[in-house]
């Protein structure tokens, strides 16, 4: 009797721990890291922190780099969109704001260029980017940085409409400015303090803050990581530029903290016995409108990588890189936080460790390119060189030049002549050539995103000026030493 009692406590032992064990989120440890280290190594990066999240829990967290830990402070730059949503979906929860009413409701100053089309834009139409405005009615970027919330919104009576609201996509930082204002005016707090009582608290973000500027962060912030731009595949360490930032991008997270949230975006809207929203507007701010081209929701976008459904949404500033992926169908959530930015790293790196980590967590084996930051680095390093070199023995050979074509018409070595000059118009026009999906960028972001590029250009471009200069002067003096020969 004792053994079968033993015997049936054993098999009650193994059946149960066997339960709990396969009921537990599973994540491959080694996979994971080796990944990690693996592309940190190969890409240059200087400094990671990763948490995953599956349901109401955090399955593995760990900083990379020295110095970092999952309790390092980042900017999360755009990713503080889905926390300007999360705010403004509590306050329509508590009845302060109707999705559907137009702005100047709550902003009665509120205006662009065109007042009736200003009038027309809602509060549903700024958390879907659907308000009308866009970088090429109003380049934010490459004009006089507001210094408040409620400036940011006085800013916009000059911005031309460049579609009706309601009727199409287009990505917007100040949307989600006049949406910070907008929570402000309906809770009657400011936005930092409304975020920190209603959104960081309650879910245990004790080292997350928002800021309307980033010199206001990088004042603030207690252990933030050092930011770095990348220059022929170098991690160069440097601040963040000076800019705006309150609705869009002011939010300064940690990876820890981050997890929290994932744990209420995918555990509808609760994290331990707290909730913070409903699963109902959970589910609107994950969920795109219909009748427009977009995947954009409210702060969230709407993917998909390799048949797995993902929402996600990502941030961008000088030297600072975040991003955010949830995965509905398994509950797993992931957020990257880097003190990097550079074009080669969104390229080669930031895609590639989201979409190996996408992979390990849906059972698939990761791929990886031949190309990354350090081959990328090298070959804009060969470019730079080697256009140096011919630059400069094409100015050496000037004189050879002079005497070979002294007597060829202008008109054939004009093709020649313009090409020289070909790197400096590049530069010049470098932020309109840059621009995509209607974004504008100002020449300080393009330059600390892609230095070496810059470089590359400069140093041809000047030397290109300088040599197709002296061959138009060595030529128009040589035409005049003919003309003045002549009886």
């Amino acid at each position: 009797m004792k053994r079968n009692i033993l015997y049936g406590l054993l098999i009650f032992t193994l059946w149960s721990t066997g339960n709990m064990v396969t009921a537990q989120p599973r994540v491959e440890v080694e996979a994971v890291d080796r990944l990690i280290q693996e592309q940190m190594a190969a890409q240059r990066i200087p400094g990671l922190a990763l948490a995953i999240t599956q349901g109401d829990q955090v399955i593995y967290e760990q900083g990379y780099g020295d110095g970092i830990t999952t309790q390092s402070q980042f900017f999360i730059a755009s990713v503080s969109k889905s926390f300007t949503a999360l705010a403004v979906m509590q306050l329509v929860e508590a009845g302060q704001i109707d999705l559907d009413t137009p702005v100047q409701t709550y902003l009665p100053d509120f205006t662009t260029a065109e007042p009736a089309a200003a009038a027309a834009i809602t509060v549903r139409h700024l958390l879907n980017q659907t308000s009308g405005l866009a970088d090429t009615g109003f380049p934010e970027s490459q004009l006089p940085q507001p210094g408040s919330i409620a400036e940011r919104v006085r800013s916009l009576r000059t911005a031309r409409m460049v579609s009706q609201p309601g009727t199409e996509f287009h990505y917007f930082n100040p949307n989600y400015g006049v949406l910070a204002r907008i929570v402000e005016v309906a809770s009657g707090q400011p936005f930092a303090a409304y975020l920190q009582e209603n959104v960081f608290t309650p879910l245990a973000m004790n080292h997350t803050f928002s800021v309307t500027t980033s010199d206001e962060a990088i004042a603030q912030a207690n252990d933030l990581a050092q930011g770095h731009l990348v220059a022929f595949g170098v991690p160069i360490a440097a601040d963040e530029m000076s800019g705006y930032l309150a609705g869009s991008g002011g939010m300064i997270s940690t990876a820890a903290d981050m997890a929290h949230f994932l744990i209420a975006q995918t555990n509808d809207g609760q994290f331990g016995d707290t909730r913070v929203i409903s699963p109902q507007s959970l589910m609107l701010m994950h969920t795109p409108p219909q009748g427009i081209e977009t995947n954009y929701a409210m702060g969230w976008l709407t993917s998909e990588y390799n048949g797995t459904p993902t929402i996600e949404h990502n941030g961008i500033l000088s030297v600072y890189y975040a991003e955010t992926v949830l995965l509905p169908e398994t509950e797993q959530g992931i957020v990257l936080l880097y003190n990097v930015y550079s074009l080669p790293s969104t390229l080669f790196a930031f895609s590639q460790i989201k979409n190996g980590l996408i992979d390990l967590l849906t059972g698939r084996q990761p791929t990886s390119s031949p190309i990354t930051v350090s081959i990328y680095g090298l070959m804009i390093g060969v470019l730079t060189l080697s256009g140096a070199v011919l630059a400069v023995r094409s100015l050496l050979r000037l004189p050879r030049w002079r005497a070979k074509h002294q007597a060829t018409p202008i008109l054939r070595l004009l093709p020649g002549i313009v090409w020289t000059f070909v790197p400096a118009l590049l530069l010049l026009l470098m932020p309109r050539l840059i621009a995509f999906s209607d974004r504008v960028f100002s020449t300080e972001q393009l330059v600390r995103s892609m230095p070496d590029i810059y470089i590359w250009l400069g140093v041809t471009g000047v030397l290109g000026v300088i040599n197709g200069s002296a061959r138009l002067v060595l030529r128009a003096f040589k035409t005049d030493k003919v003309i003045d020969r002549q009886p």
